[in-house]
């Protein structure tokens, strides 16, 4: 009987990073594992991938730093906003202090060093 490779998972698909402009302490981008410019370009197994691998790093974030809530957003084309074209969501933990009604705006952000990026990743992994 022939061997048959395991389904792909969300991880074959789609990863997080911790974005290097933290809106809020615990801001992350999902990405697909392949260039895909907007919503437009996107396959839908990319997709469930994507928004899946976004559920599992909110609650990690909820539980690595104690959020009440959670923006989950992504912008199509630079009209839009999107700076990178590159698909990518951006998942923002919010806290008691957090400004429900504050819009994130790149230029309002300095980039955190990739020390800071590689702590914040490891509180949050642990909580995977």
């Amino acid at each position: 009987e022939a061997a048959t490779s395991p389904a792909p998972s969300e991880r074959d698909h789609a990863l997080a990073e911790v974005d290097e402009r933290q809106y809020e302490r615990g801001a992350m981008v999902v990405i697909p594992r392949a260039h895909r410019e907007s919503l437009l370009d996107i396959e839908p197994v990319e997709i469930a991938s994507v928004y899946s691998l976004v559920r599992e790093i909110a609650r990690a974030a909820t539980a690595a730093f104690g959020a009440l809530g959670m923006n989950v957003f992504q912008n199509n084309g630079s009209k839009a906003g999107q700076h990178e074209p590159h698909f990518h969501v951006h998942v923002v933990p919010r806290y008691k202090a957090s400004d429900p009604n504050r819009r994130f705006l790149q230029r309002d952000y300095t980039i955190i060093s990739i020390e800071e990026q590689r702590a914040i990743a490891e509180t949050i992994r642990a909580c995977l």
